[in-house]
C-alpha cells in the first residue's frame, strides 16, 4: 500500500468523491513512486478495486487504483491519506471521536454531523484506538494534530489508526 500525502487529511474541507481521488492520482508522478523493494520507477497502472466509505449524509464508493512493480510483482493500492486503510470512516472523523473521546465530549455533535457514523462504530473506533494506538502515541509523545500522518509514518510506518500491519508508504 502507498499512501499519498496530500496535507489536507486532517482538513475538515477534504472532498471524498471519485473526482477528488481521481485529480489526486492524476497530480502523481509515477516515475517517483518506490515500491516497498526499494525499486523506485517501476510501478504501473495494475487495476482498481471499490471502496466504501462513510462520507456525509451518505456512503461514497471510490475506485482505489492499485499499481504493480515491473521488478517484484508486489501490487499497491494508492490510497490518500484521508483514508484510513481497512476502514470505511475517514480520518479526519476518526480523529474528531478520538479528541472528543479524549476531552469527555459527547458524541453527539459528531453522529448529528455524520449520521452514516453510529454509536456502534464510534465504540469500535476508540476500542482499537485504546487497544493499539494510545500507547503508542503516548510513548512517542505524538499528539493528535495535524501532524498526526507523517508523524505515524515516520516513526510506525503506517497510518494513523491503520490496525493491519500490512506495509505502508508514505508519498509526498
Amino acid at each position: 500500500m502507498i499512501t499519498i500525502f496530500t496535507q489536507k487529511s486532517n482538513g475538515a474541507s477534504q472532498e471524498t468523491t471519485q473526482e477528488s481521488y481521481d485529480e489526486l492520482i492524476e497530480r502523481i508522478p509515477f516515475h517517483q513512486l518506490r515500491c516497498t523493494c526499494g525499486r523506485c520507477g517501476d510501478l504501473i497502472r495494475h487495476g482498481y478495486y471499490t471502496r466504501k466509505i462513510k462520507a456525509l449524509l451518505s456512503s461514497v464508493i471510490l475506485r482505489i487504483l492499485r499499481v504493480i512493480c515491473k521488478d517484484c510483482g508486489k501490487t499497491h493500492a494508492l490510497v490518500p491519506d484521508w483514508l484510513v486503510p481497512y476502514s470505511s470512516i475517514l480520518l479526519k472523523d476518526q480523529v474528531q471521536i478520538l479528541q472528543a473521546h479524549l476531552s469527555g465530549e459527547s458524541m453527539e455533535p459528531i453522529m448529528a454531523k455524520q449520521p452514516v457514523i453510529d454509536e456502534s462504530a464510534i465504540g469500535y473506533i476508540i476500542r482499537q484506538f485504546k487497544r493499539h494506538w494510545l500507547p503508542r502515541l503516548t510513548a512517542f509523545q505524538i499528539p493528535l494534530d495535524k501532524n498526526i500522518v507523517p508523524a505515524c509514518f515516520r516513526v510506525f510506518g503506517r497510518q494513523l489508526m491503520q490496525i493491519k500491519c500490512t506495509p505502508n508508504l508514505l508519498f509526498c
